[in-house]
Formats: C-alpha cells, sequence, structure tokens
C-alpha cells in the first residue's frame, strides 16, 4: 500500500475529531433547556415529549460526565460546567446558522416575512445600527423591522422586543444573553484638533479637553490607568448626557472622546475622526445581543439575528493610525 497524502490524513484526522463530538441532537435539547429554563418548555418548543427532552439531557450529562443542570422544584438551573457550555454551543449553532444562511439564494431570502422588534441602547441604534439597516431592507424586504431605544433592562419589557442590545449580559426569565461584539475603548477627536495640539503619547492629552458622557463617566479613568496614566490632568472636561452627544462633540472638534470603536467605524472611514494613540485601547463589557427565547426560532427574527452577528463579524477590530 502506498503512502498516504497529507490531504488524505488531514480528512482523517478531522473525521477523528468529528468522532469525539457529543451528540449534536442532545446539544439542541440541551440549549432548548438553558433557553426556557425547564424541560417541559423546551420539550413544547421542539415539538417533542418531556420524556424525549430528558432522555437527551441524561445521554449528554453521561458523555461528559457531571450535570448540566440543578434540578429544582420549579424548573431547572443550569451548573457552572453547564453555564460555560452553553456560551460555545449558542455560539456555535449561530455560526452555524451564519453559514447556512450565506448559502441560500436571494430568492429564498425574500421570501421570509415578518415582524422584528429591536431595543437598543440610543447611541448603538444611531451609530451602527440605522446607518447598517437599509442593507437588511434590501435582503429582507418582506421584513418589517420596529426599532425601540432605552437603557432600562430588558426583563422590565416584559415581551416588548425580539432583540435587544446592551452593553454587557443580561440575564432574566425567558431571556438569553450573547456575546455580540467586542466594544474597545480608545481616544478619537476631530483632524484639525491635532493639528493645533498634536498627540503623540499620553501625555499629550494634558493639552486637550477631554469628553465624557453621563453614562460612561469612570470611561477615561479606566483607559488612563490602562495606559500608565492616572494622574494626568486635562487642560479642561466636558460633560454630555449621552455618548452620542459626546461623539458629535468631538466630530465638531470640542475636544478628544474615548469612543466605542464600533460606534465611530463610519467617522473614521469618512476622515470626521482620527484615533490618535490606536494602539492603546481599554476594553469595556462587550455588546450583548439579547434574545427573546419565545421568538428565537421565529425566521424574521433568524434572519435579523444572523444578519446583525454577520455584520459585526464583518467589522474592523482595529482603527487606522492618525
Amino acid at each position: 500500500m502506498g503512502r498516504k497524502s497529507p490531504a488524505n490524513i488531514e480528512k482523517a484526522e478531522a473525521r477523528v475529531e468529528r468522532a469525539r463530538l457529543p451528540p449534536l441532537n442532545a446539544l439542541r435539547s440541551f440549549e432548548a433547556v438553558a433557553l426556557h429554563g425547564s424541560f417541559a418548555a423546551a420539550a413544547a418548543g421542539l415539538n417533542v415529549t418531556h420524556w424525549a427532552v430528558g432522555k437527551q439531557i441524561r445521554l449528554l450529562e453521561d458523555w461528559f460526565g457531571k450535570p448540566l443542570f440543578e434540578r429544582r422544584a420549579r424548573g431547572v438551573r443550569l451548573t457552572d460546567e453547564g453555564a460555560a457550555l452553553l456560551g460555545d454551543v449558542s455560539d456555535a449553532f449561530d455560526r452555524l446558522a451564519t453559514g447556512t444562511a450565506r448559502l441560500r439564494d436571494a430568492g429564498s431570502a425574500r421570501r421570509i416575512s415578518g415582524t422584528v422588534r429591536v431595543n437598543a441602547l440610543v447611541s448603538f441604534a444611531l451609530s451602527w445600527l440605522l446607518p447598517r439597516l437599509p442593507d437588511f431592507c434590501l435582503q429582507f424586504p418582506d421584513i418589517d423591522v420596529q426599532v425601540s431605544t432605552t437603557s432600562r433592562r430588558l426583563r422590565y419589557l416584559g415581551d416588548a422586543f425580539d432583540i435587544g442590545v446592551r452593553s454587557g449580559p443580561e440575564q432574566g426569565p425567558g431571556l438569553v444573553s450573547r456575546m455580540f461584539m467586542a466594544d474597545v475603548r480608545l481616544p478619537a477627536c476631530a483632524p484639525a484638533l491635532l493639528r493645533q495640539h498634536p498627540i503623540h503619547s499620553v501625555a499629550d492629552l494634558r493639552h486637550h479637553t477631554l469628553l465624557h458622557s453621563a453614562s460612561t463617566k469612570g470611561a477615561w479613568t479606566h483607559w488612563l490607568r490602562t495606559a500608565g496614566a492616572p494622574g494626568l490632568r486635562p487642560a479642561r472636561q466636558m460633560e454630555f448626557e449621552h455618548v452620542f452627544l459626546q461623539q458629535a462633540a468631538a466630530v465638531e472638534g470640542l475636544g478628544v472622546a474615548l469612543a466605542s470603536l464600533p460606534l465611530i467605524l463610519r467617522d473614521l472611514a469618512a476622515g470626521r475622526l482620527v484615533c490618535p494613540l490606536p494602539a492603546t485601547t481599554w476594553r469595556a463589557p462587550d455588546y450583548a445581543m439579547v434574545l427573546s427565547a419565545e421568538r428565537d426560532s421565529d425566521p424574521a427574527v433568524s434572519a435579523f439575528r444572523n444578519w446583525m452577528l454577520q455584520a459585526a463579524a464583518e467589522a474592523p477590530s482595529t482603527p487606522p493610525s492618525a
């Protein structure tokens, strides 16, 4: 027999790795139970019996050799191991959904209809969602999108939304949070500001006005500590009620904002803002996509969720140099 080619060896190794995967049907049942908080609700959502879901969960727990849920009088709760697994399983299913969505032809996408209710932070809606929304409407002309904005916790909104976007995860009955996009913060300002007082190092910020927003008061403190200059005193400071006002003030040349990179990508591309210190960043809580478990499988909601994940994956993760 001849020697196996590298390609055949790679395929054989891939088959071995797949053989080590847990049963996929069991993973599907696991995610459903985790989202709904009970075997009965998961069974109803999957259109199978309570017994069938329980069997799949026992199969998965036997496969891992450890419990994934704490059984309680009313429903179940994830163990620490189960909570860790849920993030990986949900991400894997999301990637699979995104990959299959890309293979659908435009005609198939256009046949999806329905309504998606999106609730997001005001600054995220203005700076990230709305500029990209025409692309979604072009791909899915029969899906109506309703956008609302508030900073209230989504668990207080009841069933008034399908998809929410928040800074950091949010848990609650009937909700599931998934990391959506990294929030990298770094200084940003109008190009004209640098012609007056160049910023070559963190110390140069002492010649500038630092811009704050009421909801991110501690951001500059965190960034300066990360940058090794916790005691830096700027020439002046200004505070605005909302992040989008702080960002607009930076565009107008009023000072330097500690901006969320995903929210200023359009301003950077248009030359309205520059990042004079692109290598010095601070990682704020990630943007989280918060889903209503009851509506997660709705075709219109799934289409919007997958579109958002794809748009986030395609966005640059590092800023251009000033």
